[in-house]
């Protein structure tokens, strides 16, 4: 702020009493933008305001209008007067702000994503930026994608990163140093933020075999499909159907706007992106839960893109097991979003009131998806109840995930078709269906499952295999397989990685 003496010695005096002005700064801004002026005075009277730049700025009433790129003077003035108790004021010397008009910026305007299935995709780039202006493009990483000209050639799955640069002219910027990040791959990006515009995604054109593929929107109100150009316009979940010339037949899906359950994982605090904690824990009989052997079989590894709990049992390590893995379990467990206060944590809310789904990206480890079980993902609500031998119990419930490969996968899963599988001994809710879904799945378990996340809430998601692996020894280096449980190298893991983000739409 600026603080300017108005009068100043007997002139002043003679005039009245002095009075000062504080011309709040109106800041920087761009060129076009309008601005409120603010002003005060000691006397309470009102303050009035010109450009001295009015080449770069005017000024209509306490409304500053940014015409042209350069620097701007306004100008506060207060004439004098009489107040309404009668006190009689002289003027007040000016009071100024100086500040810079700044070019609008430019944009790159390329594609979130490029799809592809055969050996390469050619993409077409914009000629120009969001300002109109010529770019011209270069690429950092060849063996990602390469560009000549406005045609980009992607021809191998990851980040493709463009180098990008436009001049200035007279109402922007020049584009120095611009950077655009496209992901290249089969599918598109599971999940997107819109960031309040239209995002676009090249779709693959032929498919490996170079039969042409054709897509069609099954979700209009999210998303929409130009020839081989998919534009993203709302948030939601974007369906589309992909058919190939050939016959095949796919269904793809993109997450848009999403709202984060975790949006990555923190290495050094083993927490989530949001604070959630990470809980793991295993055990089979005779003793060998996680820590009851050296090295533990119990192993969390969290990175900034995922969260891996594996159960490895070595039956050598422990003397005392006689091959009996009948009450052996798994928790893998990701908390809500929490804050942070001091040394402790605080529960968030993670309400669930209008959002159809849960999306999630998993894998298994292989000999635990040969076992064919699946995994069970839980959602632990904030529904804490008292069992009859007093320990604290939260109603969960739960949905069935059968995976059609170890490698990572994404899921939507509908919160309609959770059933609950921990009903904490309340008589209000139905039997539950078995916490492996035993008993199979009823209707009125579902409708009572999706009324306790509306009420309640998440409080942690869980994920858990149909068993553990409790038959197939992980390989060796040499593609050999252990066949002896004594044998150091025998071991028996059960591993499931859950990779962010983690979201709910």
């Amino acid at each position: 702020m600026l603080a300017a003496c108005g009068g100043g010695g007997e002139g002043a005096n003679a005039g009245g009493r002095q009075q000062f002005i504080t011309f709040k700064y109106p800041g920087g801004g761009e060129l076009e933008q309008v601005k409120t002026l603010s002003a005060t005075t000691t006397s309470g009277l009102a303050v009035s305001f010109k450009s001295s730049t009015p080449d770069f700025c005017t000024v209509s009433g306490d409304q500053l209008t940014l015409v042209k790129a350069g620097e701007c003077r306004v100008i506060a003035s207060q004439a004098g007067g009489k107040t309404d108790d009668g006190v009689q004021w002289a003027a007040a010397d000016d009071a100024d702000q100086l500040f810079t008009v700044l070019k609008h910026p430019q944009l790159p305007i390329v594609p979130l994503a490029v799809m592809v299935r055969a050996s390469s995709a050619n993409v077409e780039l914009s000629a120009t930026t969001s300002a109109g202006i010529a770019a011209t493009y270069t690429s950092t990483t060849p063996t990602v994608c390469t560009v000549s000209g406005k045609t980009l050639t992607a021809s191998g799955a990851g980040l493709c990163m463009l180098g990008v640069t436009a001049p200035a002219n007279d109402h922007y910027a020049a584009l120095e140093g611009g950077v655009a990040a496209i992901a290249v791959g089969p599918i598109p990006p599971m999940v997107v933020q819109r960031q309040n515009k239209t995002q676009t995604i090249a779709l693959a054109a032929v498919d490996a075999s170079g039969s042409a593929l054709t897509y069609s929107s099954t979700a209009p109100a999210v998303c929409s499909v130009s020839g081989t150009s998919l534009q993203l316009t709302a948030d939601g979940l974007c369906t589309l159907s992909m058919s190939g010339a050939n016959g095949a037949s796919e269904t793809l899906t993109v997450n848009v706007g999403p709202r984060f359950f975790a949006s990555g994982f923190n290495a050094t605090t083993s927490r989530t992106a949001e604070l959630g904690g990470i809980d793991s824990n295993g055990g089979f009989p005779d003793a060998s839960w996680c820590g009851a052997v050296t090295p533990s079989y119990c192993n969390l590894s969290v990175t900034p893109f995922s969260a891996t709990f594996s159960f490895d049992i070595k039956p050598s390590n422990n003397p005392n097991w006689k091959g009996d893995f009948g009450w052996s379990y798994y928790t893998f467990e990701i908390g809500a979003p929490m804050k942070q206060n001091g040394s402790t944590f605080e529960a968030l809310p993670f309400d669930v009131k209008t959002e159809e789904s849960l999306f999630v990206t998993l894998n298994m480890n292989q000999t635990l998806f040969d076992g064919k079980g699946g995994v069970f993902v839980r959602v632990k609500t904030n529904h804490l109840l008292k069992k009859s031998d007093g320990s604290d119990c939260y109603v969960t419930v739960s949905t069935h995930v059968l995976p059609t490969s170890a490698a990572p996968a994404g899921y939507v899963l509908p919160f309609k078709d959770f059933a609950v599988t921990d009903k904490c001994e309340s008589a209000d809710l139905p039997q539950t269906e078995g916490w492996m879904f035993d008993w199979g799945v009823s209707a009125e378990s579902k409708a009572a499952a999706l009324k306790e996340i509306r009420t309640y809430g998440i409080r942690a998601l869980q994920f858990a295999p149909n068993g553990l692996n409790t038959t197939r020894p992980t390989p060796n280096a040499d593609g050999s397989v252990p066949t002896d449980p004594k044998d150091a190298a025998y071991t028996l893991s059960t591993g499931i990685t859950v990779f962010g983000p983690i979201t709910v739409q």
